[in-house]
C-alpha cells in the first residue's frame, strides 16, 4: 500500500489507519503503530522482545482487578504468595514531546487493491479534559445506532455508504484525533460521504441538536450501563481501564453521570471548537490506477 505522506516526497508502505495517523501527528508517538511498522517488526529478534518484555511488563506498571464473590483477604494472601517474587519492572518513561499546532488540513492515499474506504480526524483533547464528555457526546449524536445523524443519512436514506463509525483514537492520556471512518456503497464515493460530513457538521455549528435526539443518546448510556454491570469480568475491565487510564477505579462509574450532564449547548460548543479545516486530517483507501488512466 503505497502512500505519500503529507509533506515529504518518501514513499512507505502502510495501511489506511497507520497512515493517517502518521499524517496526523508529525511529533507525538501517537503517530506510529504501538508495536511499530512492519518493517520495525520484521528487524525484531525473539531477544529483542523478550528483553523488552522482561524490562517493562511487571507489576510496578500493572493493574489488577478481581471482581465477584471473593474473600479479599484470601485474594491478597495469594497475591502476595503468587506475585511477590515477580521482579517489579522498569516504568516507561513519561511522554514529554507535546504535538505542534496542525496549521492546515494534511491530506493521504494509500493505493491498495480493495474497496475504497475514508477517515476523517480532527485534533481534540485527552480523555481528562473538560470537553471530553461533550465529544463523547457528539460521537454518539454522529454515529451511535441507526437514529444517529450520520447513520440515518449515508445509510439509511442516501444508501450511500455501507457503515460509518466515530472514535476517539489512538489513545486517552495525551490530546488525540476525534475520527470518522466510512465506506461507500458503489458506484458512490468517499468524497460524497465527506461532503455530507462536512454538511451535518455545520449543521450542529449552527444550531444545537433538539433535546429529544440527546434524550435517546442518554437513554442509550443508562441502558447500556445496566448491562455492562452483568459479568463480574465486564466489570473487571472498567475498573481496570478506569484506573490505568485515570488512576482512580471510580471514574467508570461516575463517567455515565457526567455523559448525562451534556447539554445540546456544550455538543455545539466543541462542535465549534474543534472542527476545522485547518486542524483535519482525512486519508483515503483507492484502487490502484488502471495502465494509461488518471485519478479525477
Amino acid at each position: 500500500a503505497h502512500v505519500l505522506r503529507e509533506g515529504r516526497g518518501e514513499r512507505i508502505l502502510v495501511l489506511e489507519d497507520e497512515a493517517h495517523l502518521a499524517a496526523a501527528f508529525h511529533s507525538h508517538p501517537y503517530g506510529r503503530p504501538v508495536v511499530g511498522y512492519m518493517e520495525d517488526i520484521q528487524r525484531l529478534t525473539r531477544q529483542d522482545v523478550e528483553g523488552y518484555f522482561r524490562r517493562y511488563y511487571g507489576p510496578s506498571n500493572a493493574v489488577v482487578v478481581v471482581a465477584g464473590d471473593v474473600d479479599p483477604d484470601r485474594v491478597l494472601r495469594w497475591a502476595r504468595r503468587y506475585l511477590g517474587p515477580v521482579p517489579g519492572g522498569e516504568r516507561p518513561p513519561p511522554v514529554r514531546i507535546v504535538e505542534p499546532v496542525q496549521r492546515g488540513e494534511r491530506r493521504v492515499e494509500v493505493v491498495f487493491d480493495a474497496e475504497p474506504s475514508l477517515r476523517m480526524g480532527w485534533k481534540g483533547p485527552s480523555a481528562t479534559a473538560e470537553d471530553a464528555p461533550a465529544l463523547h457526546m457528539l460521537m454518539s449524536v454522529l454515529t451511535g445506532g441507526r437514529s444517529s445523524r450520520l447513520y440515518r443519512r449515508l445509510v439509511l436514506e442516501d444508501r450511500i455508504a455501507a457503515g460509518i463509525t466515530a472514535s476517539i483514537e489512538p489513545g486517552q492520556i495525551y490530546p488525540g484525533l476525534f475520527s470518522i471512518q466510512a465506506s461507500p456503497i458503489h458506484p458512490h464515493t468517499t468524497g460524497e460521504i465527506e461532503a455530507i460530513v462536512y454538511e451535518e457538521l455545520e449543521r450542529l455549528k449552527a444550531a444545537p441538536p433538539e433535546d429529544g435526539e440527546l434524550q435517546r443518546v442518554r437513554n442509550h448510556l443508562e441502558a447500556s450501563e445496566v448491562r455492562r454491570l452483568r459479568s463480574n469480568f465486564g466489570l473487571a475491565i472498567q475498573v481496570a481501564g478506569s484506573a490505568s487510564f485515570y488512576g482512580d477505579w471510580r471514574k467508570t462509574f461516575r463517567y455515565t453521570r457526567e455523559l448525562l450532564q451534556v447539554t445540546p449547548e456544550d455538543i455545539q460548543r466543541v462542535t465549534q471548537r474543534y472542527f476545522h479545516k485547518e486542524g483535519r486530517t482525512v486519508a483515503t483507501l483507492v484502487r490502484p490506477l488502471e495502465p494509461g488512466s488518471r485519478r479525477p
